[in-house]
């Protein structure tokens, strides 16, 4: 197997992994906010991430599910409920800053 085609089946198997954390990002939302499981948000991100799981295990092996694929999954996931409100994430030195009274250039 040629590294080209091993890129282009990693690269399939990030898009599955991301649409995945995001549906899961999107199902939790929808049953805080409404109450109700989505339950077709979940089996997006269950067929997502079975089509992740195999473009990895063909690339590069099993163990390359849980170090890519768990790692894809995972960011995808807080990029995408921090982006729908259900939680942000700050640092101290994002606040310290805000608290700070802006410079003024001479």
């Amino acid at each position: 197997m040629t590294i080209g085609l091993r890129l282009i089946l990693l690269l399939f198997a990030l898009v599955g992994f991301t649409g995945a954390g995001a549906s899961i990002a999107v199902s939790r939302h929808r049953d805080l906010t409404d109450g109700e499981s989505d339950m077709g948000m979940l089996a997006v991100a269950v067929m997502l991430f079975i089509f992740g799981a195999l473009c990895t295990v063909v690339a590069t092996g099993l163990v390359g599910v849980l170090a890519f694929g768990g790692i894809s999954l995972w960011v995808s996931y807080v990029a995408t409920a921090q982006r729908i409100g259900l939680f942000t994430v700050q640092s101290s030195r994002l606040e310290e800053a805000a608290t700070e009274e802006p410079r003024q250039h001479r």
